[in-house]
C-alpha cells in the first residue's frame, strides 16, 4: 500500500496525542482511539484503513476530551483521505480507468468530502475532489470550488499552487481566463516545464502561434527530451506552414519515442500538407506496419492515395469499415471514391447510411446532393438542398451547390440569387466568386449581366487562386469582354489558354477567338452541356 501524504502530520499529532492522553487520563473512547493509533501505525491495506476509520468514529461517539477529540478527527480525516486516494489511484493511475469508474468515483468522493468535514485544510483532498468532479457527469461547480480552495490554501507551497492553477486553467470558461492562471503558474514554478507546455497549447488556441512556439521552446530548455513537447511544437509550426521545421521537430520526437503511432500520424499529415505525398503515405504505412488495424491511418492513407491509387484507397476504406462498421467519415470517403468510379448506386447507399447514422451531418447530405446532380437527378438534388438550407439557412455550400445546379440547367436568375447568398456568407471561396462572375459576364439574359461586377469578382477569385487557374482567368477575360475592353479580354484569355490542359484548350481557344473578333461570350448552359462551373474547388 502506498504511503500516505499525511504521514509526517500524523506523526506529529501522535506525539501530541500521547502527551494529551497522559494529562487527561482515561476516557470512554480512549481505548478505541489507542487501537486506532496502533492500527494506523502498522496499516498495510485498505482493510486496515477501514479499521482505523471505524475505531476513530467509535471513539468520537463514546466521548473524548476536547484535545483528544481534535486528534481523533485529524486521524479520521487523514485515513479517509488515504482511502479516497487509493480509489483515485485505481481511476487515474492505471492507464485506462476500469468500466465501473463512475461507481468508484462516488465512493471516493464520499470519503474525500467526509475528510474535508473533519479537516477543511487538506489540500490533497480538495485537489482529488476537483479531479473526480471534472470527469464526465461530474459537478463542474463543485470542481471549481474545490480547486479554488487548493489555490487559496497552498499560498505557501508554490509548486502545489502552480499545479492547482494549471488544473483550474483547464476548467475556466474562456481561454483568456485559463491563460491568466497559467501565467501565474509559470511564475510560481519557473523550473517546471508543464505550465509552459500547457500555456503554449492555450496560446495556440488563441491564435498566437509565435507565443506558443516560444513557450514550447522554453519548456524544451527545461526538459529537452520530452517527445510530447516536440510534437506540440511541430503541430504549431504546421499551422504556420513551416513544414521543414515541423518535420524536424517530429523527427526528434520519433527519436525520443520510436514507433510512436501518434507522432507518425502527425508527420504523415504534415508531409501531405507540405506536398510530400509519398513521404506521407510512407508514414501512414509505417503506422499500419506497427498496428495493422489502426483506423485513423487507414483513413489518412486512403485520402492520400487519391487520385493515383484508387483501388488501394478503396481497399483501406473497406478495411476501416470492417473494423468500425458505420464509421461516418469512412462512409463519406468511400462514397466519394465510388462516385468517382461512376458507381453511383453504391455511393448513394453509403451516404444515405451516413445520414441515417448522423442525421445532423450536413456534409453527407451535401455529398449526396452532388451525387444526385452528377446522376441527373435534378429534382432529388433540389429537394435535398432545400432540406439542408431549412436546417441551416447559413450553409453557404448548399447555396453554392444549388446555384451551380441552376447555372448548369440554364436557370441563371435562380443561380445568381443562390450564389449571391453564398457570397454573402463566404466571400473568399474561389468557386462562388468565379461562378457568379461567369454568369454575370456571359448570361444571355441582359438584365442579369454586369460586366464591371464580374471583373471585380473574377479578379478576387484570381487573387485567391494566385492567378494559377485557367478557367478563372477565362472568367476574368469574359468580364472585360462584357464591358467592351477586348484588349484586356484577349490578354487574359491568352493566359488562360497557355495555362489550360489539353481537355480545356479547345473551349478556351474558342473564347479567345470570340474576343479577337470583338465579340463577348454568351453561354446558356443546359444539364447536358459542359459545366463551366465545375472548377477545381468543386467537390
Amino acid at each position: 500500500m502506498r504511503a500516505s501524504a499525511t504521514t509526517a502530520v500524523f506523526a506529529l499529532l501522535l506525539l501530541l496525542a500521547n502527551s494529551v492522553g497522559a494529562q487527561e487520563g482515561a476516557e470512554q473512547g480512549q481505548e478505541d482511539l489507542d487501537r486506532a493509533i496502533d492500527t494506523k501505525l502498522s496499516a498495510r491495506s485498505v482493510r486496515d484503513l477501514n479499521s482505523v476509520i471505524t475505531l476513530c468514529e467509535s471513539a468520537l461517539d463514546k466521548g473524548l476530551s476536547d484535545k483528544n477529540q481534535e486528534f481523533a478527527k485529524h486521524l479520521l480525516a487523514s485515513s479517509l483521505l488515504e482511502r479516497g486516494s487509493a480509489i483515485c489511484e485505481m481511476i487515474f493511475g492505471r492507464g485506462a480507468p476500469p468500466p465501473q469508474w463512475p461507481q468508484m468515483r462516488q465512493i471516493g468522493l464520499a470519503d474525500l468530502e467526509r475528510a474535508l468535514q473533519y479537516d477543511a485544510t487538506l489540500t490533497d483532498a480538495h485537489l482529488l475532489v476537483a479531479r473526480l468532479q471534472s470527469l464526465p457527469g461530474g459537478d463542474s461547480k463543485r470542481a471549481m470550488t474545490a480547486i479554488n480552495d487548493v489555490v487559496r490554501l497552498s499560498a505557501d507551497e508554490p509548486e502545489k499552487q502552480a499545479e492547482a492553477l494549471m488544473m483550474r486553467a483547464s476548467m475556466q470558461e474562456s481561454p483568456e481566463q485559463g491563460l491568466a492562471d497559467l501565467n501565474d503558474a509559470v511564475k510560481l514554478a519557473p523550473n517546471d516545464p508543464k505550465p509552459l507546455r500547457t500555456r503554449g497549447a492555450i496560446k495556440l488556441s488563441l491564435k498566437d502561434p509565435d507565443g506558443a512556439v516560444a513557450d514550447f521552446d522554453a519548456a524544451l530548455k527545461l526538459a529537452p527530451d520530452d517527445a510530447s513537447t516536440h510534437e506540440a511544437k511541430a503541430l504549431t509550426l504546421g499551422t504556420q506552414q513551416k513544414w521543414d521545421e515541423a518535420r524536424a521537430s517530429l523527427d526528434r520526437a520519433l527519436e525520443l519515442a520510436p514507433n510512436s503511432i501518434e507522432v507518425l500520424l502527425q508527420r504523415g499529415r504534415i508531409n501531405i500538407l507540405a506536398g510530400k505525398r509519398e513521404a506521407g503515405l510512407a508514414d501512414f504505412s509505417e503506422v499500419l506496419r506497427i498496428d495493422a488495424d489502426n483506423v485513423p491511418a487507414l483513413l489518412l492513407r486512403a485520402e492520400a492515395a487519391i487520385p493515383d491509387h484508387l483501388d488501394e484507397a478503396l481497399e483501406d476504406l473497406n478495411k476501416a469499415l470492417d473494423l468500425r462498421p458505420g464509421l461516418v467519415p469512412a462512409l463519406r470517403q468511400r462514397a466519394s471514391l465510388l462516385a468517382h468510379a461512376k458507381k453511383f448506386t453504391a455511393a448513394e447507399s453509403d451516404l444515405k447510411l451516413a445520414r441515417k447514422l448522423e442525421p445532423t451531418d450536413q456534409s453527407a447530405a451535401l455529398q449526396l446532393a452532388a451525387v444526385y446532380v452528377v446522376e441527373g437527378k435534378t429534382a432529388d438534388a433540389l429537394q435535398l438542398y432545400a432540406e439542408i438550407l431549412q436546417a441551416d439557412p447559413k450553409d453557404w455550400m448548399a447555396y453554392r451547390g444549388r446555384g451551380d445546379l441552376y447555372l448548369t440547367s440554364g436557370q441563371h436568375r435562380e443561380a445568381v440569387e443562390d450564389l449571391e447568398k453564398a457570397l454573402a456568407i463566404n466571400g473568399e471561396d474561389s468557386g462562388v466568386l468565379n461562378n457568379l462572375a461567369w454568369v454575370l459576364a456571359t448570361s444571355p439574359d441582359e438584365s442579369l449581366r454586369n460586366g464591371k461586377r464580374a471583373i471585380e469578382l473574377a479578379t478576387k477569385a484570381c487573387e485567391v487562386t494566385e492567378y494559377k487557374q485557367p478557367h478563372i482567368l477565362s472568367t476574368l477575360a469574359a468580364g472585360y469582354a462584357e464591358t467592351g475592353d477586348f484588349a484586356k479580354a484577349v490578354e487574359w484569355s491568352k493566359k488562360a489558354v497557355e495555362l489550360g490542359d489539353e481537355t480545356q484548350k479547345s473551349d478556351l481557344t474558342k473564347e479567345l477567338e470570340s474576343y479577337e473578333a470583338s465579340k463577348p461570350w454568351r453561354e446558356l448552359q443546359t444539364a447536358a452541356a459542359e459545366d463551366k462551373s465545375n472548377d477545381s474547388t468543386r467537390r
